[in-house]
């Protein structure tokens, strides 16, 4: 599949489509980290959303996900969603720390055990 986004977006989505999908991700986090301090397009900014979405979306679904992308980071801060994949993953990432595009995908633990 050929990538036709934003070029500044190009190692993120790499991440996501090709490492990601098999579970793997092993320059996931920094790339994030280095797109959370670059001033992007209004463009950008929308296909970033869309691209943390899979992120999210893939985290809720995948069977299988590398042990080393879900250890948090405790060191980052809680803002910075991308270092906590674990606990997005088991559903105890404070909700309200996301940015409002997650919140809507988020599933808490509570909500979870509801569904």
């Amino acid at each position: 599949m050929a990538y036709h986004g934003s070029p500044r977006l190009r190692g993120y989505s790499e991440e996501i489509y090709f490492a990601l999908e098999v579970g793997e991700g092993p320059t996931l986090r920094q790339g994030r980290e280095a797109l959370a301090h670059l001033m992007l397009s209004d463009q950008e900014v929308r296909e970033l959303a869309e691209l943390d979405l899979m992120v999210l979306e893939t985290l809720q679904v995948a069977t299988e996900i590398g042990d080393y992308l879900l250890k948090d980071h405790q060191t980052q801060p809680l803002t910075d969603w991308w270092w906590h994949l674990g606990k997005l993953r088991a559903g105890t990432y404070p909700t309200h720390l996301l940015p409002p595009h997650l919140r809507e995908i988020y599933q808490p633990t509570k909500q979870r055990l509801a569904a």
